[in-house]
């Protein structure tokens, strides 16, 4: 009993040490340690209260990162100031396709509250202006509040808080009658230093701790395609990161109950601890909803998991495989569930499983044994290197922002601020990167706003005609800027200022100047040109020409006299063309010279060259084969004659057998 409720305690402390690092009402001022992403916020008018201020961008909803948004202010009814009702009548502007941009004053709720309702009241945009005077604040969503999860994952729209100065100044120019204007500018909230947007993804390897690790969990399902594309294509580095806490003074915890207790939710001697799951397993089963014989998941054993996750980002990396963390962990969260058990439950037997699948689906993208040789023994007493990496980085420094909430994502080292499903998550990679370097999924309907459209005209740009049949505008992620397209030259020339550069795009004759690519005529376009052909010939990839009729491309196909050439369509000749169809025949009484076929010569000539030629070879044969034998009669004469005369020489030293050769001895 005792131990049980020491253990509770113990928890009770866990949850206490997590959510005091969280800012997330309305009311709790003290955000020192919540990092606060700001926007610009221009008042264009009335001129009285023109301005431009910071805003500090809502955890909540769907930032427009990399865009701006131009709308008019508008307050709620008298009344409901504050927003935290439905409002009893919809927001509209007083000039026509206007954006509305609700004007909010903090208070008496949540801040998403607030936005939602302005939302559904038809704004497009929400400003919230502080009730104190203080520094900027991030609106953050409260924690464990089922209710309002549910209303923050319906805000689609942008927020942003204003400092009260600011707020009361649009504030008092309202009341007064006037229309007030105002900018919301997103585009440097994100760095855009180059074509390649490095981000990091904080999250818990944990799917059972609440609707909050479902949704990470989810993400990674729904995720894993675009950035496995935008990894393998180096548009990103993605590189995931796990949250943590220390069992601080771990071995001067007075109570030997409590020790087990920390001992339990962390690894490496209680110096390394996962803030999401349990710490016991009587607490743990109540969670899961008890029974069912469902092994709970310990801290320590979720953040086994969160090492061994980032050993293998880490080997994958080293390899340039980064990619390979979102196949595995979409796949953890399906395969090995928190609900799960034995070799299909969270664990390291079904970890291994789902590695070895994967190395040998993407052969050998994950080295097993560097792995678990990365991970050691998460029993001993002793740092880890890796995790202490992760604790330096949680806790931030003067180049980069502590985090404190789960999920978090860093886009080049900038929080992001928004929902966390595909479309806002990609919206704020796209806005990371360069002007004009962006990959093309950046530029898709869904993700940014075209402006280089009719309706637009066509940002102001040089267009050729009224429907902008060709036009200067090239759209980018941020925006738009003015370049004369491919075929046109800038009127202003190759050094002209921003301000003149593609509002004025003369065509190029590439013709007259000698820049065409054609093989025979070419013939100026609008933008462009293209390329002809003489008779006989055809076009081949709309720059060459290859002769499609030798008999039209040539006089009489280039036959001789007395033949006549014939286009013999049958006969199907290189598909390229690079073979002329078409024949010389010859009249009667003529053959083609087999020296040259496109020349005809009489036929008894052709007989009597025949003739010649026979009696040359046959004079050669015979000349060959007397030659052969006479060599042959010679060179046996030779040796018939050398054998006698070394038997003469012989038969003056010794008696000579004259038995011939083969015989039997007498």
């Amino acid at each position: 009993m005792m131990k049980s409720f020491a253990s509770s305690t113990l928890n009770l402390i866990i949850c206490f040490f997590v959510i005091i690092n969280i800012i997330n009402v309305d009311d709790v001022s003290d955000a020192a340690d919540f990092n606060v992403q700001t926007g610009s916020l221009q008042i264009t008018s009335p001129e009285a209260i023109r301005q431009t201020a910071d805003s500090a961008i809502g955890d909540f909803g769907v930032p427009l990162y990399g865009a701006t948004l131009v709308g008019e202010v508008v307050m709620p009814p008298t009344g409901e100031e504050r927003g935290c009702a439905p409002l009893s009548k919809q927001l509209v502007a007083t000039s026509p396709n206007m954006p509305v941009i609700a004007l909010l004053t903090r208070g008496d709720c949540f801040f998403v509250e607030k936005v939602h309702n302005a939302q559904q009241a038809g704004a497009a945009a929400a400003i919230i202006m502080d009730n104190v005077d203080e520094g900027l604040l991030t609106m953050a969503n409260p924690v464990d509040n089922p209710s309002v999860d549910v209303i923050a994952e319906k805000v689609v729209i942008p927020s942003a808080l204003v400092a009260k100065s600011v707020g009361e100044a649009m504030r008092g120019a309202l009341k007064e009658g006037s229309r007030v204007v105002a900018e919301m500018d997103w585009k440097e909230s994100i760095s855009h230093p180059d074509d390649r947007v490095e981000y990091e993804f904080w999250t818990t390897s944990n799917d059972g701790c609440g609707p909050n690790c479902e949704r990470q969990a989810a993400f990674k399902r729904d995720f894993k395609e675009k950035a496995i594309k935008f990894d393998q294509g180096e548009h990103t580095l993605s590189t995931p990161h796990f949250l943590m806490w220390h069992c601080t003074n771990h071995e001067s915890v007075s109570s030997t109950t409590d020790k087990e207790g920390c001992y339990s939710q962390c690894i490496r001697g209680g110096r390394y601890c996962d803030p999401t799951a349990s710490s016991d397993e009587q607490s743990r089963s109540e969670v899961m909803g008890g029974g069912g014989g469902i092994k709970p998941v310990l801290g320590r054993e979720v953040m086994a998991e969160n090492l061994r996750q980032l050993c293998l980002h880490r080997n994958a990396a080293q390899n340039g495989q980064s990619w390979v963390w979102w196949e595995y962990a979409s796949r953890y969260v399906d395969e090995c569930p928190a609900t799960g058990s034995g070799s299909r439950g969270f664990g390291r037997d079904c970890s291994l499983r789902v590695m070895d699948d994967i190395s040998r689906e993407f052969r050998g993208a994950i080295d097993l044994q560097k792995i678990e040789s990365c991970v050691g023994d998460v029993d001993e007493d002793l740092p880890h290197p890796l995790l202490d990496e992760e604790s330096k980085l949680q806790a931030g420094s003067n180049q980069r922002t502590k985090v404190i909430l789960l999920p978090t994502i860093m886009i080049n080292e900038r929080q992001y601020r928004g929902r966390l499903d595909v479309q806002s998550v990609m919206h704020g990679l796209c806005a990371g990167f360069d002007e004009s370097t962006e990959p093309a999924a950046c530029l898709s309907s869904v993700i940014e706003r075209n402006e280089c459209t009719r309706d637009n005209d066509f940002g102001g740009c040089w267009k050729s005609d009224s429907a902008g049949t060709f036009h200067a505008c090239l759209d980018t992620f941020r925006g738009y800027r003015c370049e004369c397209p491919s075929g046109f030259r800038d009127a202003a020339g190759e050094n002209a200022d921003l301000e003149t550069k593609g509002k004025s795009c003369r065509d190029i004759d590439e013709c007259a100047e000698g820049t065409h690519e054609c093989d025979q005529t070419c013939e100026n376009t609008v933008g462009s040109y293209r390329c002809l052909c003489a008779p006989g010939y055809r076009l081949v990839l709309d720059r060459a020409c290859f002769v499609s009729d030798m008999c039209k491309a040539f006089p009489n196909g280039g036959c001789g006299a007395h033949a006549t050439c014939i286009s013999d369509p049958v006969e199907d000749k290189r598909f390229d063309g690079r073979e002329a169809d078409g024949r010389c025949q010859c009249d009667d009484g003529y053959v083609l010279d087999p020296h040259n076929i496109k020349m005809c010569i009489k036929e008894h000539k052709f007989h009597e060259g025949i003739s010649i030629g026979m009696f040359v070879l046959g004079s050669i044969v015979v000349v060959l084969l007397l030659a052969t034998i006479g060599y042959s009669l010679y060179k046996w004469r030779l040796r018939q004659h050398m054998d006698a005369e070394i038997r003469q020489v012989l038969s003056q030293y010794m008696p000579l057998d004259t038995t011939a050769a083969g015989a039997a001895a007498p």
